[in-house]
C-alpha cells in the first residue's frame, strides 16, 4: 500500500529570531528536516510532500526534487494539509502528517500508526505524557477511546490537568482525511485546525487510534532554548551509541560529536573535544583534551592533541602524533610521522617517519594563491622553520632550526639558512 508523508513547514518561526528558516536549523550537524527524513526513509515512504510558506525559496533549494505546495496565505494546519489534495492521486493511500520542527519521531511509532490504519482505525494520532502539559493540545479519552483533542486556549480547569498531549502527528487514508477536512470550520482567529478532524471522526462513528511515544522523541522546536534541548538529547544518544560500540569517553558530557562522524572501537576521547562533520577516527587512537576535528580522516594508533586543530581535507595515517597547539589543514601525514607542537601544516604532504619541529610553518599562501609543500620520508625539520611553498624537502634530509627556505632540498642533504650572529658592546649607563 502506498504511504505518503505530508510535512508541514510553512510557519514563520518568529520565536527563533533568525534569518534562517526554522526547518534548516541544525542539530548535531543535520537540519531539522534531515532528522525527520531519516525516520520517514526507514518507514519506506512512497512520496514526501512539503507544505512551504515563509522563506519558501530557501526551503525549496534544501529539499531538492521533493514535491511541495506553497501555503499562502497561511490559514492553519488543516488548510495546509488540504492544499496537498491534488498531489495525491490514489485516495486509498495512507497519509502520515508530520512537522518539520518535530524532528525525532521514531520510525517504529510511525509504523504502528500505519498498522492501526490497516487494521480498521480511520485516524491514528501520536501522543505523549508531558511533564508539563502547558501549551500542548490535550488528548481527551473516554475509557480507552479517543474522543477529541482540546487546544490549550480552549481548555477548562479539568482539561488543563490532562497530561496526555498531542504531538500533532497523525495518520489516515487520504480519502478519510480530506473528507474530514472539508467539515472543519474556521476558528475564531480565522484558521482551520487539523486537530478538529478527531472530534469529527468520532461523531461520524469512526475509530481513532492512539500510539504513544516519549516526550523526548516528540520535542518540538519553537525557539533557541528548544533547539539547545534537542541538541542535548541527540548528543546524549550519540555518545551512548559510540560508547556501546567500544569508544571510551572520559567525560562524555563535554564531548560534542556530529551525527555524520564515524568512530571505531577502542578509540579514547578525553574531555572537551569537538568532533565535527565527516570525521572518521580509526581504532586505538586517542583524541586528547581541547582538540577540534572536522572533515578529516584519523588512522589507527594515532595521538591527537591536546589543543590540536585538524581542519577539512586532512588525512592522518597510522601511528602519527599530532601534538599540542598544532593546526593541520588540507594535508596528508603518512605513517609514523610526528608534528609535536606549536606548528602550522597547510596544503602539505609529509612522508613516513618524519619529524616536524616546534614552531614550523608551511607558508602556503602568497596573498593570492595557495601552494603545496612536499616533505619526504625520514625528514627532520628543526624548530622555528619557515618553508615557503611551493617547495620540496626530499627523503632523508635535515633542515636546521631557524631556517627560512624558499628552494627545494635534495635527498640526504642538510639545509641551513640563518643570518650571521653579530655582537656589539653595550653602552655603559651614566
Amino acid at each position: 500500500m502506498e504511504v505518503v508523508a505530508i510535512i508541514l513547514a510553512a510557519g514563520k518561526g518568529k520565536r527563533m529570531n533568525s534569518d534562517l528558516p526554522k526547518p534548516l536549523h541544525r542539530i548535531a550537524g543535520k537540519t531539522l528536516m534531515n532528522w525527520l527524513e531519516v525516520s520517514l526513509d526507514e518507514v519506506k515512504i512512497t512520496n514526501k510532500i512539503y507544505v512551504l510558506g515563509h522563506q519558501s525559496e530557501k526551503l525549496i533549494k534544501a529539499i531538492g526534487t521533493t514535491d511541495y505546495v506553497i501555503q499562502e496565505p497561511q490559514l492553519g494546519t488543516g488548510h495546509a494539509v488540504n492544499l496537498t489534495k491534488d498531489k495525491i492521486k490514489n485516495h486509498e493511500s495512507i497519509i502520515i502528517i508530520a512537522y518539520a520542527d518535530t524532528p525525532f519521531v521514531p520510525s517504529d511509532k510511525i509504523k504502528k500508526m500505519i498498522s492501526q490504519i490497516k487494521n480498521g482505525y480511520d485516524i491514528s494520532i501520536l501522543g505523549f505524557l508531558a511533564s508539563n502539559p502547558k501549551g500542548y493540545g490535550r488528548i481527551v479519552k473516554n475509557g480507552n477511546e479517543v474522543i477529541k483533542i482540546v487546544e490549550e486556549v480552549d481548555t477548562d480547569d479539568k482539561t488543563k490537568k490532562i497530561n496526555l498531549c498531542n504531538s500533532g502527528i497523525l495518520a489516515g487514508r487520504a480519502c478519510d482525511i480530506y473528507n474530514y477536512l472539508n467539515k472543519v470550520k474556521k476558528s475564531s482567529n480565522g484558521e482551520f485546525f487539523l486537530t478538529d478532524i478527531i472530534s469529527i471522526c468520532v461523531k461520524d462513528g469512526s475509530k481513532v487510534g492512539l500510539v504513544s511515544s516519549s516526550e523526548e522523541d516528540l520535542i518540538g522546536i519553537n525557539d533557541r532554548e528548544d533547539l539547545s534541548q534537542a541538541e542535548l538529547i541527540i548528543q546524549n544518544r550519540l555518545r551512548t551509541q559510540h560508547m556501546k560500540n567500544g569508544v571510551t569517553m572520559l567525560d562524555p558530557k563535554s564531548v560534542y560529536i556530529d551525527a555524520s562522524s564515524k568512530i571505531q572501537k577502542d578509540v579514547t576521547i578525553e574531555p572537551n573535544v569537538f568532533i565535527g562533520a565527516n570525521v572518521e577516527i580509526q581504532s586505538k587512537t586517542i583524541i586528547k583534551s581541547f582538540s577540534y576535528l572536522e572533515d578529516c580522516f584519523i588512522g589507527r594508533k594515532c595521538s591527537i592533541g591536546p589543543f590540536a586543530r585538524v581542519r577539512p581535507e586532512t588525512e592522518i595515517l597510522e601511528n602519527v602524533k599530532i601534538g599540542n597547539f598544532v593546526e593541520i589543514k588540507k594535508s596528508k601525514i603518512n605513517d609514523n610521522s610526528k608534528v609535536n607542537h606549536l606548528t602550522y601544516i597547510g596544503d602539505t604532504t609529509i612522508g613516513t617517519s618524519s619529524n616536524i619541529g616546534a614552531g614550523t610553518i608551511t607558508c602556503n599562501y602568497d596573498g593570492e594563491q595557495k601552494h603545496k609543500t612536499n616533505i619526504g620520508n625520514h625528514v627532520f625539520i628543526g624548530s622555528n622553520v619557515a618553508l615557503v611553498a611551493p617547495i620540496n624537502i626530499k627523503d632523508n634530509s635535515i633542515v636546521g632550526a631557524g631556517s627560512t627556505l624558499t628552494k627545494d632540498v635534495e635527498e640526504n642533504l642538510i639545509a641551513v639558512e640563518r643570518s650571521k650572529q653579530k655582537e656589539f658592546k653595550r653602552r655603559k649607563k651614566n
